[in-house]
């Protein structure tokens, strides 16, 4: 598993699982449905990023991307939310929401990787094109100490388009994120029709990946009502009581930077 080296004396000193996590993200929202999925005890360390507080020394030697979601399991940082899944996957393994297939657990191993790799041109850049990005706007002084710490080339090029004058997002780059969606969209639909869900004929951890990209799409006004079958298979992922978990903190996002999540009954 692709756990990355750390420095940070915060995250070597954490014990247990701990998620540091933005409240409104989809790449953290994955992971927090997934958690809850699995019932798993765990401490959030929520990030708000409206305040910039990932602009922050202290959090980019943790995740040296500077985003969300982190996880930290007793002091071993794992950054990237696909990995992040597959990871929690691994080391608590019931209940599981891997396909007994190899095939459909090909497929769904991808389909996680992919809504992680294909997050910035998928998800990202239309909902950024579509809210103005009035959200991400920095002082002067944040925009000097983000390009003093983000060392990642598509973060740099990426928020480049709306620090930075001279290098707006375009209609040309709304196309091209539309372009990406429309080709996922109807993959997905392809998926669903064939077994109900997008790896084999159970939820996995494909489902848990793309609802929460689904869910970014329809608050940035994307018209998904043109995909039926596809509205048909989140509204039974929205139906789970772990969509309905994970959901309370996108309707009252948290004031308090340390949150716990006792364990439960999956």
């Amino acid at each position: 598993m692709p756990l990355i080296e750390t420095h940070s004396a915060e995250a070597l000193g954490l014990k247990g699982l701990h998620l540091y996590f933005a409240a409104q993200s989809a790449c953290a929202s994955r992971v927090r449905l997934l958690l809850a999925e699995k019932g798993l005890a765990w401490t959030g360390h929520h990030i708000d990023l409206l305040k910039k507080e990932n602009i922050d020394s202290a959090y980019f030697a943790i995740n040296p991307r500077g985003l969300v979601p982190t996880l930290v399991d007793d002091g071993q940082v794992v950054i990237e939310s696909g990995d992040i899944m597959l990871y929690l996957e691994q080391k608590f393994p019931e209940p599981g929401f891997t396909p007994e297939a190899p095939a459909d657990r090909a497929a769904m191993e991808e389909w996680v990787r992919r809504a992680a790799r294909q997050h910035v041109a998928a998800v990202k850049t239309f909902a950024y094109i579509r809210s103005n990005a009035k959200a991400a706007e920095k002082t002067p002084q944040e925009v000097d100490l983000y390009y003093k710490l983000q060392k990642d080339q598509e973060m740099i090029d990426f928020h480049s388009r709306h620090d930075k004058d001279g290098n707006p997002f375009t209609g040309e780059d709304e196309a091209r994120a539309v372009e990406t969606i429309e080709g996922i969209l109807a993959e997905m639909k392809g998926k669903i029709e064939q077994t109900g869900w997008l790896a084999g004929p159970d939820y996995s951890l494909a489902d848990m990946a793309w609802a929460t990209s689904w869910r970014t799409w329809q608050l940035a006004g994307y018209p998904l009502e043109k995909y039926p079958v596809a509205g048909e298979w989140i509204a039974r992922v929205e139906a789970r009581p772990a969509w309905q978990e994970i959901a309370r903190l996108w309707a009252d996002p948290p004031t308090e930077r340390l949150l716990e999540f006792p364990a439960r009954a999956a």
